[in-house]
């Protein structure tokens, strides 16, 4: 198929005010926390690799225009003005417009000062935070900030500036009822609610002018008591009829439902659209789409159809900055495929305060990291990399590009390890498509593939490489071993019913429907929840029972627990105990126990599957015997230690960039 007949629209350049974006694919707002505490190389270069790869228009992650709402760039700062100037200088030459977004979180995030935020009301916000009410004066000195912040903008050198309106931040708040219970002209009917965002609009559009791009960020709530698509649409046909604005964002969501706000592997493509389109379609203005959006010809589809004029794909340039560019040459199989996770761009802001990607570990690191600086070796050495899941893959693909002659040995028939396992779960399917693209790439780039090729030590030392690397992946634990108890095994972890959540993906035990089961889970990431699923789809009642305070924690930051909870009430019988270990499993019924209860106080549950989701034990003896023989070896992945995905890629990555 031609890529360049077939994609038209998405290539056409679109004015937006005074501005002419290239083509029509968007990255709006999203926090990286790589400019903390200013405008560094970090943020720079992570977004000129974006501008470098064809991207059209970059709006820049919100900013707070005050210090009573605390965000990762603060735009009250004057050294943000030469921060910019840096930025424009670095992405000008490559043709990417560059806006800012303008923020207030209102009573969500603490003032910097660590004090509490100001806020519409002292209704509390999402967090539980409930901050200081705005006087007039306060309202007034916000609006002010909002105008110097869109002044600091242009005199930076950028394009344009976004007002953010929508998500459930302050102008959010003082629209919806639910939280704005004023009593004086800010409150009350939806003229007065509207009247802080009209206000603040037509002062930033008299400071900047009409030669510099003006918009705003709209969006429908997810919480009851929230704004409306219909509320939403009068906002906008009264901004636009006032000339207050060049074009308009259009998001879904707010944190009463974050999982709406960036949909994950279980949302379809385009799933914002029923709500996005329709407030758009209001407008005459260029109009800004999001939604979970892959692939150019996804886009382009949505030009189209005219429920857009402009696409936003955030996570799928964040997976490869390339894509447009690539895919403008008609290099679209070489796009590496963002999967819908949030592992790394939501996930990594929520742990370690920066973004990262489960499939491009350059992300963050695109100053030293970027695969355009990786250079082709004088003296090729061979590399033999034992595994083929995608720690294992990535090794031999960068080893590939440097030019080193590779080997990648896999025990079993197909490519892919324990992710062939995990794709199999309900609304996985997607995590499949990062290993499927490592295949392809190893393969175009000439790597030695040998499937059904088992390899011992004394394999590897008949082959004689230069360098080994062992990607040997991980197997389920199952002896019993549980973290709130080390000293005392589950009993009964060695009877026939008691599986791992390979064997259940796998087939391996039939589940009856109206039959019970057990999830017990000490890791607390996706795979109990993947498990949960599909004893649930198979029609078994399921009990989840762990350690922690919350039902896997490690999926909260991704914001996908609240879909999957959704999911599982709606399928079938399903209860989660929290903070309770495991004692005994019986032939059809379980032991629990509170954490730190006496030994008396136990439950029974029924149970006729018992499902163990533990920690892993890494395979790694060939590393051992072969470390002895005083080889160039290296250990990568689950091999080195279970963890998941995003570890593997990255540090297959380090590694064979490290060969010299």
């Amino acid at each position: 198929m031609n890529t360049m007949v077939t994609l038209k629209r998405v290539f056409e350049p679109i004015q937006i005010g005074n501005v002419v974006v290239p083509n029509r694919v968007v990255r709006t707002a999203h926090d990286t926390g790589f400019a903390v505490p200013d405008i560094g190389e970090d943020f720079i270069a992570y977004h000129v690799a974006r501008a470098k790869g064809g991207c059209g228009l970059t709006i820049l992650e919100g900013a707070s225009v005050h210090s009573s709402s605390r965000l990762h760039l603060a735009l009250f700062n004057d050294a943000i003005v030469p921060g910019f100037r840096q930025l424009m200088d670095a992405v000008r030459p490559y043709g990417m417009r560059v806006f800012q977004q303008l923020w207030h979180g209102g009573n969500l995030y603490p003032a910097f000062d660590g004090g509490p935020p100001f806020a519409v009301s002292d209704v509390p916000g999402y967090w539980g935070l409930v901050g200081r009410v705005m006087s007039l004066a306060d309202i007034e000195e916000v609006k002010q900030a909002f105008v110097q912040a869109a002044i600091k903008c242009k005199e930076g050198g950028l394009d344009g500036v976004e007002v953010h309106a929508c998500h459930g931040y302050l102008f959010h708040q003082f629209l919806a009822p639910c939280y704005n219970n004023r009593v004086d002209r800010y409150g009350g009917s939806f003229e007065n609610r509207s009247r802080f965002l009209f206000e603040t609009m037509r002062e930033i559009r008299a400071a900047v002018g009409a030669d510099f791009a003006v918009g705003v960020r709209l969006g429908a709530s997810q919480a009851p008591g929230g704004i409306t698509e219909d509320e939403n649409k009068l906002i906008l046909k009264q901004l636009e009829a006032e000339g207050l604005i060049d074009f308009v964002d259009v998001s879904r969501g707010d944190y009463y439902r974050m999982d709406t706000m960036v949909g994950t592997m279980q949302n379809p493509v385009g799933y914002e659209l029923p709500s996005t389109a329709d407030i758009a379609s209001v407008s005459r203005l260029p109009r800004i789409v999001t939604g979970r959006f892959r692939t150019l010809e996804e886009v382009e589809q949505v030009l189209r159809e005219g429920s857009a004029d402009l696409v936003s794909m955030v996570r799928a340039q964040i997976a490869d900055p390339d894509l447009v560019r690539k895919t403008r040459e008609g290099r679209a199989d070489e796009v590496r495929p963002c999967i819908a996770c949030n592992q790394g761009c939501i996930g990594g802001l929520f742990r370690v305060g920066r973004m990262g990607c489960a499939v491009n570990p350059a992300v963050g690191a695109e100053v030293s990291q970027a695969e355009d600086l990786l250079q082709r070796v004088s003296n090729p050495k061979t590399v033999l990399v034992v595994g083929g899941g995608p720690a294992g893959m990535e090794a031999a693909r960068i080893a590939a590009i440097r030019g080193h002659h590779v080997t990648l040995a896999e025990a079993q028939p197909v490519l892919g390890g324990t992710v062939n396992i995990a794709k199999l779960a309900p609304t996985l399917r997607t995590l499949g498509d990062i290993t499927y693209w490592l295949e392809q790439e190893i393969y175009r780039l000439g790597v030695n593939i040998k499937l059904s090729t088992y390899m011992s030590a004394d394999d590897i030392l008949a082959a004689a490489p230069d360098v080994v690397i062992i990607a040997t992946g991980s197997v389920p634990r199952m002896d019993g071993f549980q973290l709130a108890n080390p000293n005392a095994p589950i009993k009964g972890a060695d009877r026939k019913h008691v599986i791992s959540s390979h064997d259940l993906l796998l087939g391996a035990r039939s589940v009856q429907r109206g039959s019970t089961a057990l999830v017990f889970d000490t890791v607390g990431h996706y795979e109990a929840i993947a498990a949960v699923e599909q004893l649930l789809s198979l029609g078994a009642s399921v009990t989840y029972v762990t350690h922690a305070v919350s039902m896997t924690p490690y999926v909260q930051t991704t914001w996908r627990d609240v879909p999957a909870l959704e999911r599982f009430y709606a399928l079938g019988q399903f209860e989660a105990l929290l903070r309770h270990h495991l004692v005994d499993i019986g032939s059809d019924q379980c032991i629990v126990r509170p954490w730190q209860a006496p030994d008396g106080l136990t439950r029974t549950v029924a149970a006729d599957t018992v499902v163990l989701v533990t920690q892993n034990q890494p395979l790694r003896e060939l590393y051992d015997i072969l470390r002895s023989e005083g080889r160039e070896i290296f250990l990568v992945g689950d091999a080195l230690a279970p963890r998941d995905v995003q570890v593997a890629i990255a540090e297959g990555h380090r590694i064979a960039r490290s060969i010299a």
